[in-house]
């Protein structure tokens, strides 16, 4: 969305970070193992993250609540 920018951590967390501060606007937790990779869906509304623990969340980066 050019608005945010996600990244994917070995502390088991995905995080949102606003592109103009520079700030993380949400940290989302839920995977139990390293996340190895993140990207964020055409319209900009979602990011999808997957990790060790061999699962997949989708996240709302609005409300930064797992939706799936």
């Amino acid at each position: 969305d050019g608005k945010h920018v996600v990244s994917g951590s070995f502390d088991n967390a995905v995080r949102v970070w606003s592109v103009d501060s520079g700030e993380c606007v949400h940290t989302l937790i839920g995977h139990t193992e390293w996340v190895y990779c993140v990207c964020v869906t055409p319209d900009g509304k979602h990011a999808i993250s997957g990790s060790k623990d061999k699962m997949v969340w989708v996240w709302s980066l609005d409300s930064g609540e797992c939706v799936r």
